[in-house]
């Protein structure tokens, strides 16, 4: 269960946090947000690396995944999250977000040998009837499926569940890999690439900051915190070990959690579509845990 409660911790830091990047999002935009989130993430690593593990030597391919899981689901991947969280909202844009279980399932079988059980797979199931009851509710809200949106989130899906795959082929080269060397890692892949697009970065980011005003700002940087540092920390922790579709699955956590914030916000109590998700994901959660007859 351990591996599994990491994972849920690691999906409530990241939708508390979703909440202010969407904000942050429509403020400035997706890359200065994912930027800040970045540079949060790597000085949050560096610190933690240096205080509490001893470098891994890994063979070149090792340190290739991680670089390239940093690049491909930091740099390119949340770039679309976050500008699906400020186009569609934090709910919506996390919701598709557990569709993943399908892509780093299909990995899981092909790549590690990992099997999925009757129940694993009504698990699946359940989640992702737990997404259509979210985007039924939504799309009935707003009368717009908004097609190029959804689009844009699904590609940010696909290139976060691309990371989760290398980052776990890194893994595969040498299990003794702690989770704050993997996450520093991956953050110089993805700070590669804003460096590449725009060399002065870190100084226009300090200068944002700087015109801010300090609530703020301290906003802005506890979200980085707590959705970059905390939950990458939580979730690669729990990717070690893990059944990689079982993991992911638990990121219905996300949207859900985020919708009761929203509707505590707006006073609302939550309606049929909403307690009809929480019933389907806590069928998904039950058969989770049914152990294999293997």
């Amino acid at each position: 269960m351990t591996p599994y409660l990491l994972a849920i911790g690691a999906n409530l830091c990241f939708g508390t946090a979703s909440i202010a990047f969407s904000d942050y999002a429509r403020r400035f935009s997706a890359t200065w947000v994912n930027q800040l989130k970045v540079s949060i993430a790597f000085i949050g690593f560096l610190l933690t690396f240096l205080a509490f593990e001893s470098f891994i030597p890994l063979p070149p391919a090792g340190h290739a995944y991680l670089l390239a899981s940093g690049f491909v689901g930091l740099f390119f991947g949340d770039f679309f999250l976050f500008r699906s969280l400020a186009e569609l909202g934090p709910s919506r844009t996390l919701v598709l977000y557990t569709f993943e279980p399908l892509l780093v399932g299909v990995y899981g079988y092909v790549f590690l040998h990992q099997g999925l059980s009757p129940f694993q797979i009504l698990a699946v199931l359940c989640m992702i009837a737990c997404v259509l009851t979210f985007m039924l509710e939504r799309n009935r809200q707003t009368g717009s499926f908004g097609i190029r949106t959804f689009a844009f989130a699904f590609l940010g899906v696909f290139l976060d569940a691309v990371g989760v795959m290398l980052s776990r082929q890194a893994y595969e080269q040498d299990a003794g890999l702690g989770p704050f060397q993997v996450n520093l890692t991956r953050a110089i892949g993805a700070l590669a690439g804003f460096l590449f697009m725009s060399p002065k970065f870190p100084w226009l980011l300090v200068q944002d900051l700087n015109k801010m005003a300090p609530r703020g700002r301290w906003t802005a940087l506890g979200a980085c915190v707590m959705g970059t540092f905390v939950s990458l920390s939580l979730y690669l922790s729990a990717l070690k070990t893990a059944h990689v579709a079982t993991l992911t699955a638990i990121s219905i956590t996300s949207p859900v959690w985020v919708s009761l914030i929203e509707h505590a916000r707006a006073r609302e109590w939550p309606n049929r579509y909403l307690w009809t998700a929480f019933a389907l994901f806590l069928c998904g959660f039950i058969l989770m845990q049914v152990p294999s007859s293997s």
